[in-house]
C-alpha cells in the first residue's frame, strides 16, 4: 500500500521544478507516489522526470487551471494513507519530509507537520547552511515543554510577522481519510488553503509537530516577470488575509488554534501593520484596511501584553485614528533616537528634514566612481570631457575618499558619507554614476541621475542571477527600485543593453554610446603610455601581464566583502618569465585583503588600488582573467586575452552563471592550470593567430561602436541637447 501521496501543481520554471524533485529524492522514500499536475505546462521536462528514480505520475492539461484545481484533480487520484502538499518551486531540506513520515509510522497520528522557512533563490548546500543561520538568528521555535498539538499548531501559524499565511497546506502530512470528502475552492486564486484548512482542522484528532523537519518556501528569482502569488498580490494580499481570517476564526473549533491566530494578530499588528498605518502616503492603510483589522480585532483580548502596546490596541479597538496616530508617533520616534546611535542615519535625516528642502543647483554636476574609492571608470571621462570643453559653463563635484588622488581642475570634493556629500547630492542638478546609487536617498523631480554601468555583463547581474550569496535575499527589489531613478542608462552595444533591461526591470531607453572609459584606448599616444610605466616604476624593456580576477559569491565576508586566495602559482610565473614579463594583479574592488606577493616582489606588482584600470589595459602586452568583464574592454586593443578558469564548472553551474557561452564565444582558451597558462604565454604568438578569426567576430559583436568619442557623445546628448 502506499503510505504518502505527494501532490505537486507544476506550470513553472522548470529550474525550480527540479530543485523540487532533488529534494524530494534525497528524502529515502520507499512507499511513496508523486503525482505531478501539469497545469499548462509549455516546458519539455520528460528528460528531467527520466533521470528519477522516483514513482512520479503525471496528469496533464493544456491550459493554466489554478492551484487549487490542480490539488483537487490530484486528491481525486491519490492513493496514499497520507496526503502531502508541496509546491513546485519550494523544496524540502535533508531528512525534512522523511522525519515527518516516521512520526506518522510511529503515532498513526491524524496530521503532522514541520516549519517552513525562507529559501533561497538557488538551492544547494551553501545556500542551505546560509538560511540556517538566518533561521537561528530568529530563535526558531522548538518544542520545549509544549504538548504534541500546541507545537504542531504553533509551526503551523508560523512566527514571521511579514506573512499573511496562518493556515497553509504545505509541509503537512494529512490523513487521507480525513479529507475524503474535502476539496479546495476552485474560485480562489489567493490564499486558496483557508477553507480546506479549517475543515481538516475541525476534523484531525491528533496532531504532532516534528522539531527541525524544514521546508523552504521561496519566493521567485524573477519576480518581474514570473512572480509567485505572494508577489503577484504585494499590499493587496492584506485585504485576502483579513477576509480570509475573519472568516475562518469563526469557523473554528479548535480555541488553542484561535488563540495563537490572535496572537500573531497583534504580532503582526505592532510590527507591520502600525507601521504601514503611521507612514501611509496614500491612506490605503489608514481608511480601508484600518476598518478591516479594526472588525478582526473588536473581541480579541490580549494577556501578557505591556502597558504601551494594549493603549494601541485599544486605540484599534476604539476605531480612534488620532489617538492611534499619537501613540505611533511617541512609539516610532522613540526607536529612532535609539537608532540615531547610527550616524548615517543621522545624516540621512538631515539630508531629507535639510538638504532635500534647499534649491537645486541647475549647473551642479556630482560623480561617483566605485562608491568613491577611485578616480575612474566612464564618471572620469565624462567629467575631462566636460571639464576640457565646457568648464566655464559647470560646477563640478566628486566623491573621493582618498583626498591624495590627483584631478585635472579644481572640482570640489567630498568623502563619501561625510556630511559635505549628503549636502552636494541634495543640491547638484545631475549625478553621475557608475553603480547603484545609495539607496536611502531618492532623488528629486527635478534631478537627473545618469548611470553609466561598470562593465559588459558576462556574469549574471540582478534580477537574472538565481541567488546572491553576499547580499540579502531581497537585494533584487533594490536592483529595480533604485534603476527606477534612473534618467539615463549607458550601454556599450546591443547585448549589453538587452541584458541591462533585464537584470534591472528597466523600462526607460538605454543610450548605446559606447563606454566612455574605453575612450582612452583610442585616444592616448606613447607619452601617455610611457608615463604610466613610470609611475609604476616598470622598466621599458619588460613586456606587462595584467591578471585581473573577479571575486567569487562563495567567499564572503558580509554583505559586499570578499575573501580573495590568489590561486594562479606566481612563483611558477616567476621562474618561467622573470626576465621578460612583470605581471600586474588587479582584484575587484570588493576584495577586503591584501594580496601576500612574499617572494614575488621583482616580479609581481599590487595594483588593485590603482586609481583606472583603463591606463593598466594601455599599458598591458596579455590579459589573464577569468570570468571578470575586464575582457570586453581590453578587447577594444585586440591584444591577447587568456582565460584563467581553475573553477569553472562550479562557477558556471552554481555560483553565477554566464549571459555568454563561454566555452564558445571568448577570443582566448580556457586554462585550468598554471602550468597551462605558461605554455599559452611561451606560444602567445601561435595562440593569436589561432584565435584570430574568433577574436575579429567577438570585436565585432561587442566593441563596433566604441571609436574614442563615446564621453562626446553621451555629453551632447544630455548636456547639449
Amino acid at each position: 500500500m502506499t503510505f504518502v501521496s505527494i501532490i505537486i501543481p507544476f506550470n513553472r520554471p522548470k529550474r525550480y521544478l527540479k530543485d523540487c524533485l532533488d529534494s524530494l529524492s534525497e528524502q529515502n522514500l520507499t512507499d511513496e507516489e508523486i503525482i505531478l499536475i501539469l497545469n499548462g505546462v509549455t516546458e519539455d521536462i520528460d528528460e528531467l522526470l527520466n533521470s528519477y528514480d522516483l514513482n512520479i505520475v503525471t496528469k496533464s492539461f493544456e491550459s493554466e487551471i489554478g492551484v487549487s484545481k490542480a490539488r483537487n484533480e490530484a486528491l481525486k487520484i491519490a492513493k496514499g494513507e497520507y496526503v502531502y502538499f508541496i509546491d513546485s518551486d519550494d523544496y524540502i531540506y535533508l531528512d525534512g519530509l522523511s522525519k515527518l513520515i516516521n512520526v506518522a509510522k510511529s503515532t498513526n497520528a491524524d496530521f503532522i507537520n514541520g516549519e517552513k522557512i525562507l529559501g533561497g533563490y538557488i538551492r544547494d548546500r551553501f545556500s542551505e547552511i546560509f538560511e540556517m543561520l538566518a533561521r537561528l538568528k530568529k530563535y526558531p521555535l522548538t518544542k520545549d515543554k509544549l504538548s504534541d498539538e500546541e507545537f504542531s499548531l504553533r509551526l503551523l501559524v508560523g512566527d514571521k510577522t511579514d506573512k499573511f499565511e496562518v493556515l497553509s497546506v504545505l509541509h503537512c502530512l494529512i490523513k487521507r481519510e480525513k479529507i475524503s470528502d474535502l476539496f479546495f475552492d476552485e474560485s480562489v486564486r489567493y490564499q486558496c488553503d483557508y477553507d480546506f484548512m479549517v475543515n481538516v482542522m475541525n476534523n484531525v484528532n491528533s496532531m504532532v509537530g516534528v522539531e527541525d523537519a524544514l521546508y523552504a518556501k521561496r519566493l521567485s528569482d524573477d519576480f518581474v516577470n514570473v512572480p509567485c502569488l505572494n508577489q503577484e498580490m504585494e499590499d493587496e494580499g492584506f485585504l485576502v488575509y483579513a477576509q480570509n481570517y475573519k472568516k475562518a476564526y469563526k469557523s473554528l473549533n479548535n480555541s488553542l488554534l484561535k488563540e495563537i491566530m490572535n496572537q500573531k494578530l497583534f504580532t503582526y499588528f505592532y510590527e507591520v501593520y502600525s507601521i504601514k498605518f503611521y507612514s501611509d502616503s496614500n491612506n490605503k492603510w489608514r481608511n480601508e484596511y484600518f476598518d478591516l483589522y479594526a472588525d478582526l480585532v473588536q473581541d480579541v483580548s490580549f494577556e501578557n501584553v505591556s502597558f504601551f502596546k494594549k493603549r494601541e490596541l485599544k486605540a484599534l479597538q476604539a476605531r480612534d485614528k488620532n489617538k492611534l496616530r499619537k501613540l505611533l508617533k511617541i512609539r516610532i520616534n522613540f526607536n529612532k533616537l535609539l537608532e540615531m546611535k547610527n550616524i548615517l542615519r543621522i545624516k540621512t535625516a538631515i539630508y531629507y528634514k535639510i538638504f532635500n528642502k534647499k534649491e537645486i543647483k541647475t549647473n551642479q554636476i556630482i560623480f561617483c566612481s566605485f562608491k568613491g574609492d577611485y578616480y575612474s571608470d566612464s564618471p572620469k571621462y565624462i567629467y575631462e570631457y566636460l571639464y576640457e570643453n565646457y568648464n566655464d559653463e559647470y560646477d563640478f563635484v566628486w566623491v573621493l575618499n582618498d583626498k591624495k588622488v590627483k584631478i585635472p581642475g579644481n572640482p570640489k570634493r567630498v568623502t563619501r558619507f561625510s556630511l559635505e556629500y549628503f549636502k552636494e547630492v541634495a543640491r547638484s542638478k545631475y549625478w553621475v554614476i557608475n553603480g547603484r546609487q545609495f539607496a536611502p536617498l531618492a532623488k528629486r523631480d527635478e534631478q537627473v541621475i545618469v548611470s553609466t554601468w561598470h562593465g559588459t555583463p558576462l556574469k549574471k547581474l540582478g534580477l537574472d542571477i538565481g541567488n546572491v550569496y553576499t547580499m540579502n535575499p531581497f537585494i533584487k527589489h533594490s536592483y529595480v527600485n533604485i534603476s527606477k531613478q534612473w534618467d539615463y542608462l549607458i550601454s556599450p552595444n546591443r547585448y549589453t543593453t538587452d541584458i541591462l533591461k533585464s537584470c534591472f526591470g528597466y523600462q526607460k531607453e538605454i543610450f548605446e554610446s559606447g563606454y566612455p572609459r574605453n575612450d582612452i584606448l583610442y585616444n592616448a599616444d606613447e607619452e601617455k603610455v610611457n608615463q604610466i610605466k613610470s609611475s609604476l616604476n616598470i622598466p621599458n624593456d619588460k613586456k606587462i601581464i595584467l591578471y585581473a580576477p573577479t571575486w567569487r559569491d562563495d567567499e564572503f565576508i558580509d554583505a559586499g566583502m570578499i575573501k580573495f586566495q590568489l590561486k594562479l602559482e606566481l612563483d611558477k610565473l616567476k621562474d618561467a618569465f622573470n626576465d621578460e614579463y612583470i605581471i600586474l594583479i588587479r582584484t575587484h574592488y570588493f576584495i577586503a585583503d591584501k594580496l601576500d606577493l612574499t617572494g614575488a616582489e621583482d616580479f609581481a606588482i599590487d595594483v588593485s588600488k590603482y586609481n583606472d584600470i583603463a591606463e593598466l589595459y594601455l599599458i598591458s602586452d596579455i590579459l589573464i582573467t577569468d570570468y571578470s568583464s575586464v575582457f570586453f574592454d581590453f578587447a577594444n586593443l585586440k591584444r591577447p586575452i587568456l582565460y584563467y578558469t581553475y573553477d569553472l564548472e562550479k562557477y558556471e553551474n552554481v555560483l553565477r552563471g554566464f549571459y555568454i557561452d563561454i566555452h564558445e564565444d571568448v577570443p582566448g582558451p580556457l586554462l585550468k592550470t598554471t602550468d597551462e597558462v605558461i605554455d599559452a604565454i611561451r606560444n602567445i604568438d601561435q595562440l593569436k593567430e589561432e584565435y584570430k578569426e574568433k577574436y575579429d567576430q567577438f570585436y565585432e559583436r561587442f566593441c563596433s561602436i566604441e571609436d574614442g568619442n563615446a564621453s562626446k557623445r553621451i555629453v551632447e546628448k544630455i548636456w547639449k541637447k
